[in-house]
């Protein structure tokens, strides 16, 4: 008895999380390092992640750009706000043993 085959959309869906993973591994560094050489040669395609018989369309790979930026920079938001947030603590901190001594 043969597997049925899946449809297209769930294919679709597989091959898109397969991309994300894989690019993911490449790291965005490299990944927009890539994508600037792939338009700058024209290409529709992006091949850098051909290997894992992936070639996902440079639109794909320029909306996970974004996202993974978007990522990036939220992280960096947060442990700023936090290291801020601390600094102030110790600073009132600070003057609060100094009012105490006097």
């Amino acid at each position: 008895m043969a597997t049925p085959e899946l449809p297209a959309i769930v294919r679709r869906a597989q091959e898109e999380a397969r991309s994300v993973q894989a690019l993911s591994l490449l790291g965005y560094r490299r990944v927009r390092a890539e994508y600037a050489r792939h338009r700058r040669a024209g290409r529709d395609v992006f091949g850098a992640i051909a290997d894992a018989e992936l070639w996902p369309t440079m639109e794909f790979v320029r909306e996970w750009l974004r996202g993974e930026r978007r990522r990036i920079l939220g992280n960096i938001r947060m442990t700023f706000l936090a290291a801020m947030l601390a600094t102030i603590l110790a600073g009132l901190a600070f003057f609060g043993v100094l009012a105490l001594l006097g």
